[in-house]
């Protein structure tokens, strides 16, 4: 079997990186960061600037005054706010409109909004980096777009469902490695934070993510909680339990996230239809 980097260099065309999004987040974890160097990093990106006033004026916010400049929305909205949807507009270019073949990128950008929604929210209550936290659910699965470029479609489990046991080892017997595998040495390639790397690596197995193995923890709890509307089982696996397990969560917590996630359905769902 290949190893990954080889992989990676027999995909025509890669995702994009979303370069702005290590840089975001080296300001947010520091207490000191500077309010005018977040507008600058937010504003150099005209696209991007553009679509977060649009966004930031949408029935969603309820402002009464347009809001015209990024330093306004930061203003009104908070950085965290500001993050979120920075890294949802910037994370979206990694997921290519139209669809490779044999993947459908619109269901699978679906999930992982949802996912990176519900990883935030486990973060919270975890006493995590909410924001690394969101970034990995957004990427959790970046991995599935490489895979749908490099191996025929038939022989893999369909990319959107939950990746159980059968569909871990279906990419094993294609490419000798996993999505998640596959995803994190994308990122490394990006130079994104090795934590992130590390929640996006551990995902499906958190317990082997050592000293992250709480972050991946989160990461997988929020897929499966994205997942689960439609795949209500996944919830019952040992995955999912040993997941909660490592963060001593239970069923207080799981009615407290489905709370969350309904308050921001609306701009949850904005978010979750490609292209932004």
């Amino acid at each position: 079997m290949d190893d990954i980097r080889t992989i990676l260099k027999r995909v025509e065309v890669l995702p994009v990186s979303p370069s702005l999004l290590p840089k975001l987040l080296s300001y947010l974890s520091d207490v000191n960061a500077n309010f005018d160097d977040v507008v600058k990093i937010i504003s150099i990106d005209p696209a991007l600037t553009a679509k977060l006033l649009q966004i930031c004026n949408s029935a969603f916010f309820g402002q009464e005054e347009p809001i015209s400049t990024v330093a306004d929305a930061v203003n009104r909205v908070g950085y965290q706010s500001i993050y979120l949807l920075a890294a949802i507009i910037n994370g979206s270019n990694s997921f290519p409109t139209p669809s490779p073949a044999g993947i459908d990128t619109g269901k699978l950008w679906k999930h992982s909004v949802s996912a990176a929604f519900n990883t935030k929210f486990c973060a919270d209550s975890a006493g995590q980096d909410a924001s690394l936290l969101f970034t990995a659910g957004l990427m959790h699965d970046i991995g599935k777009v490489v895979m749908a470029r490099v191996v025929p479609v038939k022989t893999l489990s369909p990319f959107h469902l939950p990746s159980d046991a059968d569909a871990i080892a279906k990419e094993k017997m294609a490419l000798g490695h996993t999505h998640a595998e596959i995803g994190a040495v994308l990122m490394e390639n990006w130079n994104l934070p090795p934590d992130l790397i590390a929640c996006v690596r551990h995902h499906q197995d958190p317990a082997a993510g050592g000293e992250h193995g709480k972050l991946a923890a989160c990461v997988a709890i929020g897929s499966a909680l994205a997942h689960s509307p439609d795949h209500p089982r996944v919830l019952d696996t040992a995955e999912f339990k040993g997941a909660m397990t490592i963060l001593k969560m239970d069923s207080s917590h799981l009615k407290r996230w489905h709370r969350q996630f309904d308050d921001a359905q609306d701009l949850i769902a904005g978010m979750s239809r490609l292209p932004l």
